[in-house]
C-alpha cells in the first residue's frame, strides 16, 4: 500500500524541504520506489536536485490546472527508484487561478490516482502556509509528517495545524492521520534544545520519531550542490540521521 506523506508546517525554515529531499533519497537507497512532489512556488525541493525552476516545461503547476492529465507528464527521474514532480516560480499565480475551481482542494489527489500504485512512498512538499497548495497536499495524503525545529516558537503553531488536519479529516480526507513529528535542527550540546525536545516528546508521545535531525552544515552544503546529503558526505551526521529516519519510517510500515 502506497504511503503518501505531506510534510507540513506553516512555519518556514524548519527543515521541511531538506527532509523531503533526503528522506526520499534514503528510502530509495533502501529499495523503495519514491515520488517527490514539489508544491512550493519557491521551488526549493526542485533546486535540491540541481534543477532550474524556470527551465521546467511541465510541473506541479500544470498538474493542478489539468488534473485529468495526471502527474505522469511532469514526473522526472532523479535517481534510481527516485522521481520528482518539480515546481516552477509561476506557481504563485495558480492559487488565484484555482480559487474558484470546484473541488480545488482535491486536484492533486485526482492527478495522483493513475500513478499512485507505482510507488511505495509519495512525499509532498507544500509551502510553509495553510493555503490551497497545503490543503491539496493534506487532501491527497495518507499521513502528515511534521518537521519541527526545536525552538519555542516552532511548536506554538502546531495547534493551528492540528485544527486544519481535523477539519480535513472531517470534510475531505477521513483517512488522514498524524504520521509523526520529526525534531529538526537539534544541537544536543545546547541545554535549551534538549529541554524543548523533551517538551515535544511529552506533548506528542510516541508520535515523535526516535530519530532526530541534527544541526549539520553538511545538509546545507549538499543542498547548495543540488544533491542529497548521502551522496555528498555519507559519513556525516546529517546523512546518518536521514538514513536512520528512513529505516524507522519503513519499519513502521511493516509492523
Amino acid at each position: 500500500m502506497t504511503r503518501i506523506l505531506a510534510l507540513t508546517n506553516q512555519k518556514g525554515g524548519v527543515g521541511k524541504t531538506t527532509t523531503a529531499c533526503n528522506l526520499g533519497a534514503a528510502l530509495a537507497q533502501r529499495g523503495r520506489r519514491v515520488l517527490l512532489i514539489d508544491l512550493d512556488p519557491q521551488s526549493n525541493l526542485t533546486m535540491c536536485f540541481g534543477l532550474k525552476p524556470y527551465a521546467q516545461e511541465y510541473t506541479a503547476y500544470q498538474v493542478l490546472l489539468t488534473p485529468k492529465a495526471g502527474v505522469g507528464p511532469a514526473i522526472q527521474s532523479m535517481r534510481e527508484r527516485l522521481d520528482l514532480v518539480p515546481a516552477q516560480l509561476d506557481m504563485a499565480a495558480a492559487e488565484i487561478e484555482l480559487a474558484s475551481r470546484v473541488g480545488r482542494e482535491t486536484l492533486l489527489r485526482r492527478a495522483l490516482a493513475p500513478v499512485r500504485a507505482e510507488y511505495d512512498y509519495i512525499l509532498i512538499d507544500p509551502p510553509p502556509s495553510l493555503g490551497l497548495f497545503t490543503l491539496n497536499a493534506l487532501a491527497a495524503a495518507t499521513e502528515v509528517l511534521i518537521p519541527l525545529q526545536v525552538e519555542f516558537l516552532a511548536y506554538q503553531a502546531i495547534a493551528q495545524l492540528q485544527q486544519t488536519i481535523a477539519l480535513l479529516q472531517e470534510e475531505i480526507n477521513p483517512t488522514l492521520t498524524l504520521g509523526g513529528v520529526l525534531c529538526t535542527m537539534v544541537d544536543s550540546r545546547k541545554r535549551l534544545d534538549t529541554a524543548i525536545e523533551t517538551r515535544i516528546r511529552t506533548l506528542f508521545g510516541d508520535r515523535v520519531y526516535q530519530t532526530v535531525i541534527p544541526n549539520n552544515v553538511r545538509l546545507a552544503e549538499a543542498t547548495m550542490l543540488g544533491k542529497p546529503v548521502m551522496e555528498y558526505d555519507a559519513a556525516s551526521a546529517g546523512a546518518q540521521a536521514y538514513t536512520a529516519l528512513a529505516e524507522e519510517l519503513d519499519h513502521g510500515a511493516t509492523n
